[in-house]
């Protein structure tokens, strides 16, 4: 029985690599993405409990306190700010590697498709060789038998 290939092995082969590289740059992106995400809860739980402090220093605390807690609030506004303006230029880096890997994805299940059905022309071909090849060795064992 001969063997199946694949003649566009390597570039499914490529593919898969390029792939790869799709799911690694994505992860990346969906790790920053997570990372400011989480950043900004923190940051703005921060600033609610800040507040909260800040109105009861307000009531109770020095104006020395009051000055403290003012300025670490400004801070994490500012913070808090910055990370919604870095969050805000990510996500079309996110979307962008989401769209990337889709795309590469979609490239090496052509191939493979390919590959999948060539595979099936190939056993197809070959169980119509086989039976001829039966077919043959039957007919002239027939042929055989008629001549004796």
């Amino acid at each position: 029985m001969a063997r199946f290939v694949f003649p566009l092995e390597p570039l499914l082969d490529a593919r898969r690599r390029k792939e790869e590289e799709k799911q690694c740059a994505f992860a990346h992106a969906k790790a920053a993405r997570d990372e400011n995400v989480r950043d900004l809860g923190r940051l703005s739980g921060a600033l609610r409990l800040g507040g909260r402090a800040l109105h009861e220093c307000a009531m109770t605390g020095s104006t020395a306190s009051l000055c403290l807690y003012d300025a670490h609030l400004r801070y994490l506004e500012r913070t808090l700010q910055s990370r919604e303006k870095s969050s805000a230029e990510s996500a079309p880096a996110f979307a962008r590697a989401a769209s990337e890997l889709y795309a590469a994805n979609r490239e090496r299940r052509l191939i493979e498709k390919l590959k999948e059905r060539r595979l099936q022309e190939f056993e197809r071909e070959e169980a119509r060789r086989d039976e001829r090849e039966l077919d043959e060795a039957n007919a002239l064992r027939q042929a055989q038998g008629k001549l004796r």
